[in-house]
């Protein structure tokens, strides 16, 4: 065999071998790309296989390839009592997050109006000032009102008393009086209940204040105190 023969054999034999190793690389590639599934099994053992049998899927699993890997997990089908349960948990944290809101909102909000408790209190004072007022002029509105009801009323009584029919307008302004004494009424009721509720909500403002001044002195406190 010439030597350009043998440098032929060479080459096809380096080649063989290299396609060789690409073929293998490529087969172990492929085989570690290869899906599995891993779910526990009816008696608590943990099952791999190439698919997931109906009834364990309500158990959950794992897509995973060769290596182990975890390409995506399928929870755990939950029954109705816990899906409730679980429902429950999240309007709970729900409505905590909601109120921690709410109370930092209410905080950063007491903080900016006042700079002590006194400042709470000349509010207050001033907030039921101006409702009183608005019930003085109410009430004021009310006696006027039922003057001009008993006036009408007393002159429809001496028309009836002399044989006299009650004219419509007459009977008309009396009944529009009558609605205007009711809502008058109904604005003074709501005016005093507004009073009430105004001066717990000042109230309430004031002690969440202090509060939180007590917490403020107490870091205060503590920062300040020399660390050992």
């Amino acid at each position: 065999m010439s030597s350009g023969d043998k440098s032929i054999v060479i080459v096809a034999r380096f080649l063989m071998v290299l396609a060789l190793c690409w073929s293998g690389f490529y087969a172990v590639q492929a085989e570690a790309q290869s899906i599995y599934y891993r779910y526990p099994g009816p008696d608590g053992t943990v099952v791999i296989d190439t698919s997931v049998p109906p009834d364990a899927v309500p158990r959950g699993y794992d897509i995973i390839r060769l290596d182990g890997t975890v390409v995506k997990t399928i929870a755990p089908k939950l029954s109705e009592a816990e899906r409730k349960a679980r429902e429950l948990e999240f309007g709970i944290e729900e409505a905590r997050a909601a109120a921690d809101a709410k109370t930092r909102k209410w905080d950063e909000s007491l903080l900016l109006r006042y700079s002590n408790t006194q400042d709470i209190d000349v509010a207050k004072k001033r907030a039921l000032n101006d409702i009183k007022v608005r019930i003085s002029i109410l009430k004021s509105n009310l006696s006027v009102i039922k003057q001009q009801v008993y006036s009408n009323q007393a002159e429809a009584a001496e028309l009836e008393r002399r044989g006299h029919k009650v004219p419509s307008e007459l009977t008309d302004t009396l009944a529009s009086l009558r609605r205007e004494l009711t809502t008058t009424e109904q604005h003074i009721t709501a005016r005093q209940e507004e009073l009430e509720q105004v001066a717990t909500n000042y109230e309430r403002d004031k002690a969440r204040f202090a509060d939180l001044q007590e917490q403020v002195e107490l870091r205060r406190h503590y920062y300040a105190k020399p660390k050992k």
